[in-house]
């Protein structure tokens, strides 16, 4: 799974008009952008790798919303809350076991350079091999 698969799944759930993986290419609003981040979970089982049967992703995202704060951080939840408790999810081909979120809400960045909020949420996907 890459984060491109990650992101074209992304976008079925949340309505967004800018969609990137691995960098920000606008400095318009509203965008929504998916990075590499770090998977803790990549477990060896007795026997090898062919004998494990899951594996961690790490995904970030940045949503880069607007030059009102309420409303960024009403889009940065609506993304947390489409992933947290998720189950039955299929990515890809693989199944997913589990949507890690790494904080308990989204995290205030602040504004960028334009004055637009931004938020990241850290996350790792548990999925099969």
């Amino acid at each position: 799974m890459t984060i491109s698969d990650f992101r074209d799944w992304l976008k079925t759930k949340i309505d967004c008009p800018n969609w990137f993986a691995g960098g920000l290419r606008t400095t318009d609003e509203k965008a929504i952008v998916v990075y590499n981040g770090n998977a803790f979970i990549n477990p060896i089982a007795v026997g090898g790798i062919q004998n494990s049967s899951y594996k961690g992703k790490g995904i970030r995202i940045l949503v880069h919303w607007t030059k009102n704060v309420r409303e960024s951080e009403i889009k940065a939840m609506e993304v947390y809350d489409a992933l947290h408790g998720e189950t039955n999810v299929e990515i890809a081909g693989k199944r997913i076991i589990q949507f890690n979120m790494r904080n308990p809400e989204p995290i205030s960045l602040g504004v960028d350079d334009s004055g637009i909020y931004e938020y990241v949420i850290d996350l790792e996907i548990i999925h099969e091999r």
